[in-house]
Parts: structure tokens; C-alpha cells; sequence
């Protein structure tokens, strides 16, 4: 059976797999989800656990097979952002300003223009 499981820090997903196999039409057991809201459980959290004699065979875009809970662990080390989603820091957030500035100067200049007599 191949697990994925999501990586927040990079995007994308791990792949693991191991030596179960389950038929096309057998039923899985309903995974013991964390306590939820009325509304559901969170994504992160969701899905089946990954055994433990599961091992990590690759790595890709997309999900494949059954789907894992975000490894709690990479969760804590980012806590302002998932990372697949870009932060404005550094540099960037400089160039960013300096953009929005010269954008908005441009638009004052053309709405406030005096005809010529």
C-alpha cells in the first residue's frame, strides 16, 4: 500500500509504502480522527496513519494512494506560514513596496494632470 503525506515546509509530497495489500472492494476500517469542530477536522490532521514499517520511497506534486496527517513535527518549525504559500520577507518585501509606491505615483500623475492651454 503507498501512503502520501503532504510536506508543509517545501510543498509536495512524500511517499511511502509498504507491504499490505487490500482488495479493490474491501472497506477500509474508518481512521480514529482527532477531535474535531462541528464543521469537520482540519486537513492536516486528517487521513490514515502511516505504519510503522513504512518506508519512504519517493517524492512528487501530487498524492498517491492513501493519504496521511501532516507530520506534526514539520508543522512546529514553521509557524507563520505552510510554505507552499510564498511570505513577503527580506528583499522581496522591499521590492514590493518600492513597486506599490512608483504604481501609486503613477496613478496620482495621471488623475491629476492639468490640461495644456
Amino acid at each position: 500500500m503507498i501512503y502520501s503525506r503532504w510536506r508543509p515546509d517545501v510543498g509536495g509530497y512524500d511517499y511511502f509504502e509498504d507491504d499490505s495489500t487490500h482488495n479493490i472492494n474491501d472497506d477500509f476500517p474508518t481512521p480514529d480522527l482527532p477531535g474535531g469542530t462541528k464543521i469537520g477536522v482540519p486537513s492536516i490532521e486528517s487521513g490514515r496513519s502511516i505504519p510503522e514499517e513504512a518506508r519512504l520511497v519517493g517524492s512528487g506534486e501530487r498524492a498517491v494512494g492513501l493519504v496521511a496527517p501532516v507530520d506534526p513535527q514539520k508543522l512546529v518549525k514553521r509557524t507563520r506560514s505552510l510554505g507552499a504559500v510564498p511570505e513577503l520577507h527580506g528583499t522581496g518585501f522591499w521590492v514590493a513596496i518600492g513597486l506599490g509606491t512608483l504604481a501609486a505615483y503613477g496613478i496620482y500623475r495621471m488623475t491629476t494632470r492639468r490640461p495644456r492651454r
